[in-house]
C-alpha cells in the first residue's frame, strides 16, 4: 500500500504540472488555481502526521479551487467544481479514521479535466 504522502503527493504534483502552461482567457483563474494547488502542496506535506488539518488544508483549498473557477465560468468553472469535489472527498477520507488513503488517480484525473479547459 503506498503511504499517505506519496499518494498526496503525487496528486498535488500531477495537478500543478497538469495545470502549467494554462494560455486561454481564462488565464488569471487558472493561475490562481495552480497557485492554490501549489499552496495546498506545501502545506500538506507539513500535515502528513496530522490528519485532520491536512483534511481542512484539501477543503479549504477546495473552495478557492471552485472560487477561481466560477470566477471564469463555462469549462473552467466545471472542471474546477470536479477538482475542488475532489478535493472534498480527500479531506472526508482522511477524517473517517479508518486510515483509508484518498485516491491520488481521481485527484489526477480531474485535474487533467482543468488543465484542458485552461489549454
Amino acid at each position: 500500500m503506498r503511504s499517505l504522502k506519496a499518494v498526496l503527493g503525487t496528486g498535488v504534483m500531477t495537478a500543478m504540472l497538469a495545470l502549467t502552461g494554462c494560455s486561454s482567457s481564462d488565464a488569471a483563474a487558472c493561475q490562481a488555481i495552480t497557485a492554490e494547488l501549489k499552496t495546498i502542496a506545501d502545506t500538506g506535506m507539513k500535515q502528513i502526521s496530522d490528519p485532520a488539518a491536512l483534511a481542512k488544508t484539501y477543503t479549504d483549498g477546495a473552495a478557492k479551487v471552485r472560487e477561481e473557477g466560477a470566477k471564469a465560468g463555462g469549462d473552467v468553472q466545471s472542471a474546477a467544481d470536479s477538482l475542488a469535489t475532489v478535493m472534498e472527498d480527500f479531506g472526508k477520507t482522511l477524517t473517517a479514521g479508518n486510515g483509508q488513503i484518498p485516491d491520488a488517480g481521481a485527484f489526477s484525473s480531474a485535474s487533467v479535466k482543468v488543465a484542458e479547459a485552461c489549454g
